[in-house]
């Protein structure tokens, strides 16, 4: 492989420096550890440039279910890498990008600015999303990644202006965006809430039926999340409005009584887990205030 100064992992699409000697690194620490994998055949890298001059990626722009006037979904074809979406969110107060995919071209950059006004800044749900952030960053013009502090040992390539947040909450663009931190599958792994829309990453996943979701340690391996974290979850979702949910990737969406189907969802996952779900959810009931 030609020399460069960072390299792409083929598995996980996350971006990595190159060694001293501008060779890829021996391993992807983000996939040789217990919620990812290394893909059968070793460790395998590419590069960005590699990945535009071959021809054969293009991102496309899809209006989400939820609001496909204000959320478009960006993810590339064929898929590439883990295959998630990035979420172009569109404010009164400005664009948000939820999550990083790793293909970025002129073209994404040109359809961004001029068709839909931009981007203000991008915030990454977890280190699996990483991605390209760098880059991305950089096309537009060195605009803030938001990145929460407890995942800040899994970030080998962070953009100039990057933040790493702390705490449960962050408030964007004068409170129009808030960002929750639950952890679980990730400590720093985060939800972002907007319009009453839940955007979830891989804090819990939609289901095939998309009339529920669940909780993972690990995706890939099977690795489930304990029924402490999952309350986490549910707590931190609890207080809020929630009518849709927008998963990772493109069609995992729920339309409507978002926010029961959570609680509904935890409660199950830890009946069927094998503890008490009534010891950990019996005193909620759906009636519960929420916060503005």
């Amino acid at each position: 492989m030609t020399r460069a100064s960072s390299f792409v992992c083929v598995t996980c699409g996350v971006n990595a420096p190159a060694d001293p000697s501008g060779k890829p690194q021996e391993s992807c620490i983000i996939c040789d550890e217990p919620r990812q994998y290394v893909r059968q055949g070793g460790q395998e890298w590419t590069t960005l440039e590699e990945l535009k001059s071959s021809g054969k990626y293009t991102n496309v722009f899809t209006p989400t279910e939820a609001d496909p006037e204000h959320m478009i979904s960006i993810s590339t074809t064929p898929t590439y890498a883990i295959g998630q979406r990035g979420i172009l969110i569109k404010t009164p107060k400005g664009n948000i990008l939820w999550d990083c995919i790793t293909f970025i071209d002129d073209e994404t950059v040109r359809k961004i600015k001029e068709e839909h006004g931009g981007l203000k800044a991008i915030v990454i749900s977890h280190p699996h999303y990483y991605s390209s952030l760098k880059d991305w960053s950089e096309a537009f013009e060195g605009i803030p990644i938001y990145t929460h502090a407890n995942d800040k040992q899994w970030l080998q390539r962070p953009a100039d202006n990057h933040i790493f947040w702390e705490g449960t909450s962050l408030d964007l663009l004068d409170g129009e965006i808030k960002v929750l931190c639950p952890g679980g599958h990730f400590d720093g792994s985060s939800l972002l809430l907007w319009n009453k829309n839940l955007l979830v990453a891989d804090t819990m996943m939609v289901a095939a039926s998309r009339k529920s979701v669940s909780f993972m340690y690990s995706f890939p391996n099977y690795w489930p999340l304990g029924p402490n974290e999952v309350q986490t979850i549910w707590k931190t979702v609890r207080p809020y409005e929630v009518d849709n949910i927008l998963g990772a990737w493109l069609g995992k969406e729920i339309v409507g009584n978002g926010r029961n189907i959570i609680f509904n969802s935890a409660r199950l996952y830890t009946q069927y887990s094998g503890h008490d779900s009534d010891k950990f959810y019996g005193s909620d009931s759906d009636e519960l205030s929420f916060k503005n």
